[in-house]
């Protein structure tokens, strides 16, 4: 059984417009729940509320997200069975998610559940994790370098913590120049979002262990058809299944490596 680990903000927890009408559980796939230490079947929605606080939370409003495509996916691109561990929150910048905050407290405590499970049912195979997120830190203007740093951190921090083997980038969409609640011009907004494309691409580039599973969200981001008419910036169920199934079929490609 191989184990991916989902992380990220709210493109990554599932905010859509709701449940997708097709939620048949994946065949070969199954859900790790944290509190209540067992596997469930992989359908929508994806993950759990953890604590009141909601360090890690499940796909907003019980609607869809990109775990159950990808999963799919991967799973019939290589035939090997998979652990989906989701650990996303919304509204989160990459600095929530490293060592010594509550977001990584309560995240490690899931990933170390999932690996233990795991192991009682037999051999574990690849683990993997996979991400989506930038969106917040592009709305504080964190510069290209300092998000790359703080990028290569982060996956250091995983591969020690629970051995992740590649870290898997879904490259992040436009978003600053979207949110029109924010200050700032156009050209201004749109350079604050490139800033975390080009560190995402450099991080791809300049270190071995990441690998890029799509860039389709820059496309996407762009086209309101694309797009959760109830939340600017957030991808709907059909933009979900093109997103998990482009991302879950490039990591099952390494997997067969």
């Amino acid at each position: 059984m191989d184990i991916l680990i989902f992380g990220g903000q709210s493109n990554m927890q599932g905010q859509t417009e709701g449940l997708p009408q097709d939620n048949a559980p994946v065949n070969g796939a199954l859900e790790y729940r944290y509190l209540t230490d067992e596997f469930v079947p992989l359908q929508h929605p994806v993950g759990e509320d953890v604590c009141p606080e909601k360090w890690i939370a499940a796909s907003a409003d019980a609607g869809g997200s990109l775990v159950p495509d990808f999963c799919r996916a991967y799973t019939l691109a290589t035939g090997r069975e998979v652990l989906a561990v989701h650990t996303a929150k919304g509204s989160t910048t990459l600095a929530e998610w490293l060592h010594g905050t509550q977001h990584h407290y309560w995240a490690q405590k899931k990933w170390l559940g999932a690996l233990k499970k795991a192991k009682t049912l037999g051999e574990v195979g690849h683990i993997y994790y996979v991400w989506l997120q930038g969106e917040s830190d592009a709305l504080i203007q964190t510069s290209e370098k300092e998000y790359l740093q703080k990028l290569i951190a982060y996956k250091n921090e995983l591969k020690a913590e629970v051995g992740i083997e590649k870290f898997g980038i879904i490259k992040v969409g436009y978003f600053a120049r979207l949110a029109s609640w924010v200050a700032g011009s156009l050209e201004e907004k749109t350079a604050w979002d490139e800033a975390i494309m080009s560190a995402q691409e450099r991080a791809v580039k300049e270190d071995g262990d990441f690998v890029m599973l799509t860039r389709i969200c820059t496309e996407l981001s762009q086209n309101p058809e694309h797009i959760n008419p109830k939340a600017v910036g957030h991808y709907n169920n059909a933009s979900m299944t093109r997103i998990g199934t482009e991302a879950g079929n490039a990591l099952a490609e390494i997997a067969k490596q």
